[in-house]
């Protein structure tokens, strides 16, 4: 009788030590999981955002712009459907304007200046206001906000 109480204690203790273990190695396995996907979601901003970023830069042609627009669409499309945060809004000349009118209104023989105004990250906050200069161009997520156009150069904003 003595010789099976011990065997039931040694077989308790077994468990509970291969249980503690086995909560180790989840509790392990959730913080490198967080990790990766916090990698993983920068990865995706980076790859979403490098369609659009290639194509910024000063003296870029309206079918430049016009090819950049229909990728901003589609994006907003997407995006809206996915219920993503996600949207790119679109400044003409400092003023928030719809790509498909930008790309109406963009002028063969002209050229553009396509960029963002700032690296700032926005927060979220104060959704409803009209997006300027000023609005930062990027989602906290990593993800591109705003990009602006300028006809000609930028510092000239003829």
């Amino acid at each position: 009788m003595e010789n099976a109480s011990k065997a039931l204690i040694i077989a308790g203790a077994i468990l509970i030590s291969i249980l503690l273990i086995g909560l180790g190695v989840g509790v392990y396995q959730m913080a490198a999981g967080t990790t990766k996907s916090a990698s993983l979601d920068s990865q995706a901003a980076q790859a979403q955002n490098s369609k659009f970023e290639d194509m910024f830069g000063p003296r870029k042609s309206s079918a430049d712009v016009k090819n950049l627009m229909t990728l901003v669409r589609n994006n907003n499309i997407t995006g809206n459907t996915n219920d993503e945060q996600v949207e790119i809004h679109v400044l003409y000349n400092g003023v928030e304007t719809a790509p498909s009118k930008v790309a109406q209104a963009v002028k063969a023989g002209k050229t553009y200046w396509v960029d963002v105004e700032n690296d700032n990250a926005w927060d979220g906050k104060g959704e409803d206001e009209a997006v300027t200069t000023e609005s930062e161009a990027y989602y906290d997520t990593g993800y591109l906000r705003v990009i602006s156009i300028y006809e000609g150069e930028h510092g000239t904003k003829e």
